[in-house]
């Protein structure tokens, strides 16, 4: 039985653009008691190893074929068509990422499966397009997850969702995970305010710990910086980790620009 379990997802072409390289760095610098579920869209993973199992998304979650097949022909369920005017700085609620929630729904239906079909007591969440570039210790990853649920908060923006922690032994946490999916299958989600999974996160957690007082969150931004745009590169992960999001996925890492802190590890006094 593994500890720990990180899962992902990902299609093909995130595939041969970022998710390779998270997968090999993975299985190079994560322990090897840590057991990665990488949950492919509709394509073949090459790397092989004790600790990664492939699950293919679709076969393995119907509830997510039957989401799809609800409201991939709705263009607001793609953040297509406007739902309101414009905000202060001329953006157009109802377009964008924020409103797709097609696009994210992928990463709650892979979670909430894996949560439901692995022996690890801890569950996290990684984006395909994380580079682990230097090797984590297991002590490290069982104190930043000794809670119910560990993120990234964001005070003037929903959390980063790129990295977070499920405790699977916690029932509040249970209840989130249920909580989390039901937003979706019952189509919950297209009555709050954004429909990524970011914003549905956020929404449900803050509900479950209304009714939980007691549950335990670990938010693992820095509080005395306001990392907005990119808050992992400068949490505690950022020792070990690189978000390549948005173009830093063609350059292959975070810039010096991206780090409010001082990070001492060589993969960032090298960093340009």
């Amino acid at each position: 039985m593994s500890k720990y379990a990180v899962v992902t997802t990902f299609h093909n072409d995130g595939y041969q653009r970022y998710a390779k390289k998270m997968i090999t760095t993975f299985l190079a610098n994560w322990p090897q008691t840590v057991t990665l579920l990488a949950y492919p869209e509709d394509c073949t993973v090459v790397e092989q190893a004790a600790n990664l199992i492939v699950r293919d998304l679709h076969d393995s979650s119907p509830e997510l074929v039957r989401f799809k097949q609800r409201w991939s022909n709705d263009p607001r369920a793609r953040g297509q068509v406007a739902q309101g005017p414009p905000d202060k700085k001329g953006k157009q609620p109802g377009i964008g990422f924020r409103w797709d929630a097609i696009r994210f729904s992928h990463k709650v239906y892979a979670v909430c499966h894996a949560a439901r079909n692995t022996d690890a007591d801890v569950l996290l969440w990684m984006d395909a397009d994380m580079v682990c570039h230097t090797r984590i210790p297991e002590s490290f990853i069982a104190e930043q997850t000794r809670c119910g649920l560990g993120f990234l908060g964001r005070p003037k923006k929903f959390t980063e969702c790129g990295l977070y922690s499920m405790n699977l032994r916690d029932q509040s946490t249970q209840e989130f995970l249920t909580e989390f999916q039901r937003a979706y299958d019952t189509g919950r989600l297209f009555s709050m305010k954004e429909w990524n999974d970011c914003w549905v996160f956020d929404e449900v957690r803050k509900e479950v710990k209304q009714r939980h007082p007691g549950w335990q969150w670990r938010d693992w931004s820095p509080t005395q910086i306001q990392a907005e745009g990119h808050p992992l590169v400068n949490s505690v992960w950022g020792a070990y980790l690189d978000h390549l999001k948005g173009n830093r996925k063609d350059t292959g890492r975070s810039n010096r620009k991206d780090l409010l802190v001082n990070r001492p590890e060589s993969y960032w006094t090298n960093a340009t």
